[in-house]
C-alpha cells in the first residue's frame, strides 16, 4: 500500500492510499487536510497512473516542489518528499496484506471481524492449519507472517509499558497513549463495565487533551453496542455511508466517519471497549489497524483485569489491617470472606444484639504510674494488653478498646456465637491464668507481682461502627456494657472473675461458681445475683 506521512496539529500523520486518486488541499472535504493559508483550499492531487503514484499541482498559488525541485506534476515513489506551503508530505510503499481472512477494505466499506478468528488467526487458540500447496497460497502466508511478526513487535513494546503499571488509573492512561502511538487515531476512548453498563473511563483527542468520565463525549454508541452484544471487532471507513449504522444518532450528529472498535476480552467475557475514531476522513484505518487495535486490547484487558485485582488486594490489606486491631484471625478470616468492603469498609453497620462484655483491669495501677518510670509503666502495660489480646482472640473475641489499664473486649459479634457466654469465660480465666504466669517471671526478675480483676456480663447492646463522619469505632454500647464496667470497678476484687446473672445461666452447666449476694447497681431497677466464677466443672 502507498502511505503518505505528514505532520499536522504537532502530531505526525499516516494517510494510506485505498483509491486512485487522492485530494490534497485547505478544505476539509480533502483526502488530505493541510490546514494552513499557505496552502490551497484545493491545492494538489496524487493520482495512480499506469502503476505508479504522480503528484500534480492543481494550479496552486504556491505551487508543490518533489525531492526540492518545482514541478507541475511528478512521479513519487517510497522515499520520495513533497513540500506543499508549509507542509513536508513524505511517501511510503507498504506490503499489501490481506487483513481478517482476505476481505480488503476500500474507503466506504465496514469490516466485522469475531474475536473467536481473530484468535484463531494470531494462534491464540489451538487449530490445525493445513500447509499451503500453491505457489499464490505460499506467499500469502510469507506476508501474512511478515505482518503478524509485525503485530508482535509493537504488542511486545505494548507489554512492557503495561506490566510495570499496577494501579488501574495508570494502565487506562498508557492503554490510551499505546494507542495514539501507534494508530493513526484522532479521538479515543476506553469504557469499562461497571456495576452492569459500560462507564467511560478515560478518553483522549488528537490535540493532547484528556479527560475522564463525560456523558457527552462523543463516541458512536451503536458501534458500541453491537461490539459487546455480538462480541467482534469492528471498522468501518465510512460509518455515514453504511446502512446499519443509519439509526446511530451520535453517528449523525459527530459526522462521524472512519472508526475502530474492539472489546476488552477476558477470559469469556467482554470487560469493556476501546473505540476511536476519525471525525472528518473516511478511509483513515485498515485491516492491518483493526488487528493490531484488536491485539492492542487483549493486552489491555489482561493489564486492567492485574490492576483491578492489585487495588483489592491491597483493599482487603488495609481492610485486614484495621481489622486485626480488634478481631481473632478467624473472626478476620469471616468478615473479609462475608463482607463486601467496597460497600462497608468491612464492618457490619449497628444493629442490636445479645453480646458478652468482658472488662480486664490491673489492680493498684495508680499508686504504681506515680512510682514507675514512664519507660517501665508503658512496657508493663504493653506486656499486659498484648496477653489480654491473645486471649480474646484465641477464645474468638472482639477487642472494643483500651481504657488505661484496663481492656473491653465483646463476644457475640461481629459474627453470632451461640456460646459467647461461655467463650467470654474462658478469655477471663485465660487472661488470669496469663497473668499468674507472667508473674513468676517478674518476681524471678525482681519485679513486683501484679494482680488482675475481671468482669463479665451478658444483655442486649447497640453494636457497630458508631462515630463522626471523621473518624469511627467498631464497639459496643448501652446498658449492658455499663453494668459490666460496675462489676469491674466496684464488685470484683484481685483475682476474681464476676459476672452477672445473664451470663450465669449461659454458663452454669460447665463452670463452677459461686454466689457472691444480691447488689445494687447503677442502671438496674431491682437488686442482682452476682457469682464469680472458680473454674471449669
Amino acid at each position: 500500500m502507498f502511505q503518505v506521512l505528514y505532520e499536522a496539529d504537532g502530531r505526525e500523520q499516516v494517510y494510506t492510499a485505498r483509491k486512485d486518486v487522492l485530494s490534497i488541499g485547505r478544505a476539509n472535504d480533502n483526502d488530505i487536510v493541510l490546514n494552513d493559508f499557505s496552502v490551497s483550499r484545493r491545492h494538489a492531487y496524487l493520482k495512480k497512473e499506469n502503476g505508479a503514484w504522480v503528484i500534480h499541482d492543481n494550479q496552486s498559488t504556491n505551487g508543490v516542489r518533489v525531492n526540492d525541485k518545482p514541478v507541475p506534476s511528478a512521479e513519487v515513489r517510497g522515499g520520495d518528499a513533497a513540500v506543499i506551503g508549509t507542509f513536508v508530505l513524505r511517501f511510503r510503499d507498504e506490503p499489501t496484506v490481506v487483513p481478517a481472512r482476505g476481505r480488503l477494505l476500500d474507503a466506504t466499506s465496514t469490516c466485522i471481524r469475531p474475536i473467536a478468528e481473530f484468535n484463531q488467526d494470531f494462534g491464540l487458540e489451538r487449530e490445525s492449519v493445513p500447509a499451503p500447496d500453491s505457489t499464490a497460497e505460499r506467499k500469502r502466508v510469507v506476508l501474512d507472517l511478515a505482518y503478524k511478526n509485525k503485530v508482535f513487535e509493537i504488542l511486545v513494546q505494548v507489554a512492557k509499558a503495561l506490566i510495570s503499571a499496577d494501579d488501574l488509573a495508570t494502565v487506562l492512561d498508557k492503554v490510551m497513549d499505546l494507542i495514539f502511538e501507534f494508530l493513526p487515531a484522532e479521538r479515543g476512548f476506553l469504557l469499562l463495565e461497571e456495576g452492569g453498563a459500560l462507564q467511560l473511563r478515560i478518553s483522549r483527542f488528537g490535540s493532547g487533551k484528556r479527560s475522564t468520565a463525560d456523558g457527552g463525549t462523543p463516541y458512536s454508541r451503536t458501534i458500541v453496542d453491537m461490539v459487546v452484544r455480538q462480541k467482534v471487532a469492528v471498522l468501518t471507513s465510512d460509518a455515514q455511508a453504511d446502512e446499519r449504522f443509519e439509526a446511530g444518532e451520535s453517528i449523525r450528529m459527530q459526522q462521524i466517519r472512519s472508526a475502530m472498535c474492539a472489546p476488552l476480552w477476558s477470559r469469556d467475557a467482554v470487560i469493556g471497549v476501546i473505540y476511536i475514531d476519525s471525525p472528518l476522513h473516511a478511509g483513515t484505518y485498515s485491516g492491518q489497524d483493526l488487528d493490531l487495535l484488536t491485539a492492542l486490547a487483549n493486552f489491555a484487558a489482561v493489564a486492567i483485569e492485574r490492576a483491578r485485582l492489585h487495588e483489592h488486594v491491597l483493599e482487603e490489606k488495609r481492610i485486614r489491617g484495621r481489622l486485626e486491631r480488634y478481631h481473632s484471625p478467624q473472626v478476620v478470616e469471616e468478615i473479609i470472606a462475608d463482607v463486601d468492603v467496597s460497600e462497608t469498609g468491612g464492618i457490619k453497620p449497628a444493629r442490636t444484639k445479645v453480646v458478652t462484655i468482658l472488662f480486664a483491669d490491673l489492680v493498684g495501677f495508680t499508686t504504681w504510674s506515680e512510682k514507675m518510670p514512664a519507660e517501665t509503666l508503658a512496657r508493663m502495660l504493653t506486656e499486659f494488653f498484648t496477653l489480654s489480646s491473645d486471649a480474646v482472640f484465641a477464645c474468638g473475641g472482639t477487642i472494643d478498646k483500651f481504657i488505661g489499664d484496663a481492656v473491653m473486649a465483646f463476644f457475640g459479634a461481629p459474627f453470632d456465637q451461640p456460646d459467647h457466654a461461655e467463650r467470654a469465660v474462658a478469655a477471663a480465666l485465660k487472661i488470669r491464668a496469663e497473668v499468674a504466669a507472667w508473674n513468676h517471671e517478674r518476681t524471678a526478675k525482681g519485679e513486683i507481682p501484679i494482680e488482675v480483676r475481671v468482669a463479665v456480663n451478658t444483655g442486649e447492646a447497640i453494636v457497630g461502627d458508631i462515630g463522626s463522619q471523621r473518624r469511627v469505632d467498631y464497639t459496643v454500647l448501652g446498658n449492658a456494657v455499663n453494668v459490666a464496667a460496675r462489676l469491674e470497678e466496684f464488685v470484683a476484687q484481685a483475682g476474681d472473675v464476676v459476672i452477672g446473672p445473664d451470663t450465669y445461666r449461659a454458663i452454669e452447666a460447665r463452670y463452677a461458681c459461686a454466689q457472691l449476694g444480691f447488689f445494687s447497681l447503677k442502671g438496674l431497677s431491682a437488686q442482682v445475683p452476682l457469682y464469680k466464677v472458680l473454674g471449669n466443672k
